[in-house]
């Protein structure tokens, strides 16, 4: 399908979310995120392995190993899920949007039974530390692009069997898509300059796939980025 896809930048997004915190009330209904580690508030710490980078406290859990995750998160010091000091990219761009940070993560929602109330009120994490736009980055330690966009698929699915088509339609058209994937395709670096335009090639492939298949379940307001 083709489709005008729409980019919100995020000096946009700081824009409107101005009026938004001012006015009292999210500019959007919904926020849903795909990402890496900029992006990740949690899903790592549900996945199995002991190669899976997380962000979370504890014996056995060498990624963790670095005391400054969450040190200065509000309420902390406490290990969020976040690969950083507080809060996150998504965390600053959602509360610009009007809401209190992040939505929550997929696979935390899931393991507490409330995947379809926040995706109908607030949204949906599925960034995942290490993914990237290829499956083959850092293969079996993340979720990622293909199997977070499965994700969002089978949200909206569980969504429209509790609200209705009709009026999910009109929320996903409303609601803010964060992506941001970047670094991580990169650690396997092409051998020759030959490699460079192919690998370029697929990378710009798939991430465009990624947004039009976004656009055909229902996005329309994004913002992405791949650096």
């Amino acid at each position: 399908m083709k489709g005008i896809i729409v980019f919100l930048g995020f000096v946009v997004a700081l824009a409107v979310g101005v009026g938004a915190v001012r006015a009292g009330k999210p500019v959007v209904p919904a926020v849903f995120v795909l990402g890496d580690s900029t992006l990740d508030v949690g899903n790592n710490n549900h996945l199995p392995g002991k190669d899976v980078p997380r962000a979370n406290a504890g014996p056995g859990r060498p990624w963790a190993n670095v005391p400054f995750y969450g040190v200065d998160f509000p309420g902390g010091p406490m290990p969020t899920g976040r690969f950083s000091n507080g809060y996150n990219i998504a965390d600053f761009i959602a509360k610009n949007l009007g809401f209190e940070r992040s939505p929550l993560a997929y696979l935390v929602l899931k393991s507490r039974n409330y995947l379809i109330p926040s995706a109908l009120t607030r949204g949906v994490s599925y960034a995942s530390a290490g993914a990237g736009i290829l499956d083959s980055t850092n293969a079996g330690n993340n979720i990622p692009l293909s199997k977070q966009l499965r994700y969002f698929a089978s949200t909206k699915s569980e969504m429209e069997a509790a609200w209705g088509t009709h009026k999910v339609s009109t929320l996903l058209a409303n609601s803010f898509f964060l992506l941001g994937f970047g670094s991580n395709m990169f650690q396997t670096n092409p051998k020759t300059p030959a490699e460079v335009a192919p690998l370029y090639a697929i990378l710009v492939s798939n991430y465009s796939s990624a947004i039009t298949d976004l656009y055909v379940m229902g996005a329309r307001k994004f913002q992405g980025s791949a650096c």
